[in-house]
């Protein structure tokens, strides 16, 4: 998929989409040599509020499958503004709010 139809623009000779072939080379070169626990510099944190931006190339429904949600312009607005503030998208700080308000109230 070319940066065009992905989006985005490319802002480096470097800055293109992994592919299949990328993924499958890196998957090689770990079974090759995997990492040590000296190579581990710091914690290694995996979390829901923790996702890379769109849906990933190539893919009909995956493990963030879409769910609408319908907001008042109020709190759209709102929403919005927190997003800019903490440099994130709109659904980003959803899935946050989602998470934090699931983990205090769950049973």
């Amino acid at each position: 998929m070319s940066a065009k139809r992905a989006g985005r623009k490319p802002t480096a000779e470097g800055d293109r989409r992994l592919t299949v072939a990328d993924y499958e080379r890196m998957a090689d070169d770990y079974a090759a040599s995997p990492v040590r626990g000296t190579e581990i510099v710091g914690p290694v944190e995996i979390g829901t509020t923790v996702l890379r931006k769109g849906r990933p190339a190539g893919i009909r429904k995956g493990n963030t499958p879409g769910q609408s949600v319908r907001l008042p312009e109020a709190l759209r607005e709102r929403l919005a503004a927190q997003a800019e503030r903490e440099e994130a998208t709109p659904s980003e700080v959803i899935r946050r709010a989602v998470s934090e308000y699931l983990d205090r109230h769950s049973a």
